[in-house]
């Protein structure tokens, strides 16, 4: 009887290792992963009152206006320093490497109304503005057009990195009748590096 039952388990163990092979599986799937690269950047703040950082907020004629935060009416140090600039550009977690561009409109609107000359200087109802960045030769600065202004940082801005960055305008030559406000807006296009 012994014998019977130990020829039936060898008996089961051949059969069951052959029927193994026909369930042998013939194909596998892989999970793929896509995982986008992109574009984005943010920045703080999110406004900027002329003469309104450390000064009442009123403009004068052909007067320079920096964001900076020592002081509206002074200019960045020869090699800008992160203290001197308002404004933190943000490349997000994940994001592409990215270059940076800043452009400015016109101001429109209001009584201080005055048209972006694109080349840094000011005129007659005109004004010329420029940016930098921390860490730049202020001599360096960038002119900030309505359109089409060159990169203000192209090395690279990594993901989840930071740039100070500030910009400065330069009123126009003619005075104003009222204090109605006029309004412009900076922009800052991110393209990859």
């Amino acid at each position: 009887m012994k014998k019977l039952i130990l020829s039936l388990v060898i008996s089961l163990g051949l059969l069951l290792s052959f029927g193994g092979n026909a369930l042998a599986t013939t194909s596998q799937d892989v999970t793929v992963t896509a995982t986008p690269d992109y574009l984005s950047i943010t920045n703080t703040p999110d406004s900027w009152t002329l003469n309104g950082i450390t000064g009442e907020g009123f403009i004068f004629v052909n007067t320079i206006y920096y964001s900076n935060p020592l002081g509206d009416t002074n200019a960045p140090s020869a090699t800008v320093l992160d203290s001197e600039c308002r404004f933190t550009a943000h490349n997000p977690l994940g994001a592409e490497t990215c270059d940076l561009t800043i452009n400015c409109s016109d101001f429109t609107g209001g009584d201080a109304v005055m048209v972006n000359s694109n080349d840094g200087t000011n005129g007659i109802a005109k004004f010329g503005g420029y940016c930098w960045y921390s860490g730049m030769t202020y001599g360096n600065k960038v002119i900030m057009k309505t359109t089409g202004s060159e990169k203000l940082y192209s090395l690279g801005l990594a993901g989840d990195a930071d740039l100070k960055w500030g910009a400065e305008i330069k009123t126009r030559l003619n005075s104003w009748a009222s204090s109605d406000p006029s309004t412009a807006t900076i922009t800052i296009i991110a393209t990859a590096h």
